[in-house]
């Protein structure tokens, strides 16, 4: 096979897989269809999330039982196996939530699923959205230039708690947050990550599970703790010109594996 043979044919098993799980997400939550349980998910399918337990006849249910679900798609991430949607359910709860769900697909089906939902909140006080910004991830980047740069910058100011390395990383006062707790740039993130640990319920991050890279944006799916209870922290990094320049999140209590629905783990 020539190379640009087998560059098309990745590209195109790629859109496959985010095709697959773009029509499986809407299908099964917009449509409420649990046929496409049948149709887009592996019979041994493995669910994470802490909401579901029992794997499909748990997806099945949480739809049956949830009479005006629907997702609003903002975004879409492809990387290798997994893809991964930026959205925001209504009908789950009492109030709409926003986060990220993550699926790997093989063999043709939707075989593994993690997510991180929080409540929708007001925009924050630089009149950011959890959803609002840029929607498409584009062509002419660097994913993998991208993701090393994110996990390097991940690890020395989270993991390692070096805040002040954020004006290393990031592009500075120009640094979009859309957090509903932060302001834009660099001073206001770190100053409100180092007020948090100064009073005790720091965001303490331990390790990267995994990420998606794709085109502008990287997202880390990873797990901490905060003020001594397990967090699932999902964050999208969108990259530009060598630097970080905005932040969407996700950050949720998990129970310990033990205590899970379902005997899968939540990571």
């Amino acid at each position: 096979m020539k190379p640009n043979e087998f560059s098309d044919e990745r590209s195109s098993i790629a859109r496959f897989a985010s095709d697959l799980v773009s029509r499986a997400h809407y299908e099964l939550f917009t449509e409420r269809d649990t046929g496409a349980l049948e149709r887009y998910f592996s019979p041994n399918f493995i669910e994470h999330s802490p909401l579901i337990k029992d794997g499909l006849a748990g997806l099945k249910d949480l739809v049956l039982t949830h009479p005006d679900l629907h997702h609003e798609t903002h975004r879409v991430l492809q990387d290798g196996d997994l893809v991964a949607i930026h959205g925001r359910f209504i009908g789950l709860d009492i109030q709409p939530l926003v986060g990220f769900d993550l699926y790997r697909v093989a063999d043709g089906f939707i075989v593994e699923h993690w997510d991180g939902l929080v409540p929708q909140a007001a925009p924050n006080s630089s009149g950011r959205t959890q959803l609002d910004g840029p929607t498409e991830a584009g062509h002419n980047h660097d994913k993998e230039k991208n993701r090393e740069l994110v996990v390097n910058f991940f690890t020395r100011s989270l993991i390692e708690e070096r805040y002040g390395e954020f004006g290393n990383y990031t592009n500075g006062e120009l640094f979009r947050q859309h957090s509903p707790d932060i302001a834009d740039g660099t001073v206001a993130v770190s100053t409100f990550l180092q007020q948090l640990k100064d009073e005790g319920k720091g965001l303490q991050y331990t390790k990267i599970h995994r990420t998606v890279a794709d085109g502008q944006f990287v997202l880390t799916h990873s797990e901490g703790h905060i003020a001594g209870e397990r967090h699932s922290y999902f964050e999208l990094w969108r990259v530009e010109n060598s630097k970080i320049a905005e932040l969407w999140d996700a950050i949720t209590p998990v129970p310990e594996d033990a205590q899970a629905l379902h005997h899968y783990g939540i990571f």
